[in-house]
């Protein structure tokens, strides 16, 4: 599920990069433990240390966050994104 404090901006390289809308810094991607004990994958804040979204596997990861920039790409055209631009694939 994405956070409303997850956003999108322009790279120098046109593709987009996630970040924290609060103040505009990249999140740092951690894995957590939910009360189950299952590990649940997070995007963190590294700045205001606030959860950006949290989703049960990297390909739940992968999928809502190309789906995020497909949709912000829309919104804001002329940027371009390739999945390698996106995880380093």
């Amino acid at each position: 599920m994405i956070e409303n404090h997850l956003s999108g901006m322009k790279a120098r390289s046109g593709a987009v990069m996630f970040v924290c809308s609060a103040c505009r810094v990249a999140p740092n991607f951690r894995f957590g433990a939910e009360a189950d004990g299952e590990l649940v994958y997070l995007p963190i804040c590294p700045k205001c240390e606030i959860g950006l979204g949290e989703r049960k596997s990297m390909d739940a990861r992968d999928f809502e966050l190309r789906e995020f920039a497909r949709n912000w790409r829309l919104r804001h055209s002329g940027v371009r994104i390739s999945p390698r631009d996106l995880f380093g694939a």
